[in-house]
């Protein structure tokens, strides 16, 4: 026999049709362990009923709101842990795996001449650059660069009034956090 819709029922008796509470009441004569259960739901609801309603402690809501606070904290420290753990696990695997291939593929001796050739490349290439650089600044005229300075306060000049009134209006609206 189905006792399913018969349990649901006993639980939800306030909204029961007339042809649900017949059924209903048919069933309870007939099956033992659904009338078992309307006496206990019905001992359970008596006794929720006459229990006084016990009021909070003072303070209750803001104690609530701060473990609760803490307790998010504490969730997104533990899932951003979690998440620099993962990626570092698979940046040291991965890095394993390239080793393990790069040293299978090299003889010592020129994975040292590479990794010599590379840092002395380095310096080399920084030092070009920078030399670079160097007579590019000496060589530019003087009305080339007053006219860079000259561009340079015109973008202040334009970009000042944009980032007050972004700043005004921020502070007049408040920020929202979604």
């Amino acid at each position: 026999m189905d006792h399913q819709p018969f349990e649901d029922w006993i639980f939800k008796q306030s909204e029961l049709s007339e042809d649900e509470s017949k059924q209903l009441n048919i069933h309870l004569q007939n099956c033992v362990s659904c009338n078992t259960l309307n006496t206990s739901w019905s001992q359970v609801e008596s006794v929720m009923i006459q229990t006084p309603v016990v009021s909070p402690m003072k303070g209750f809501s803001s104690r609530f709101a701060r473990r609760l606070e803490l307790r998010k904290l504490q969730e997104q420290q533990k899932q951003s842990i979690r998440y620099l753990l993962i990626v570092g696990i698979i940046l040291l695997v991965l890095t394993i795996l390239l080793l393990s291939l790069f040293s299978l593929s090299y003889s010592p001796g020129e994975i040292i001449i590479g990794t010599t050739s590379l840092i002395t490349g380095s310096f080399q290439a920084f030092i070009n650059i920078r030399s670079m650089i160097y007579e590019f600044l000496y060589n530019i005229p003087p009305l080339a660069i007053s006219a860079i300075w000259i561009l340079i306060a015109l973008w202040g000049l334009v970009m000042l009034p944009i980032w007050g009134v972004a700043v005004w209006k921020v502070s007049k609206q408040g920020v929202t956090q979604k």
